[in-house]
């Protein structure tokens, strides 16, 4: 339709470092200023954050899908 609004729309998944991603999944928790700091540096290189989740886990079950590929 005319109307509408085509945009290139990237979805990327940060974890920590330490965390297991093969032969199990462990997930470490991402303190919140790290977070910060990793989008203001996305937002210097001009990358437009337009939206943000947290994943969290629920009394260790965790409360998210898993990304493609994990």
């Amino acid at each position: 339709m005319q109307e509408t609004y085509c945009t290139d729309h990237w979805r990327c998944r940060f974890v920590d470092i330490n965390s297991k991603i093969e032969g199990g999944l462990v997930y470490n928790p991402v303190d919140f200023e790290r977070i910060i700091a990793l989008q203001s540096i996305l937002h210097f290189k001009n990358f437009k954050i337009i939206k943000t989740e947290n994943l969290y886990e629920f009394n260790g079950i965790r409360g998210f899908s898993l990304g493609q590929g994990e």
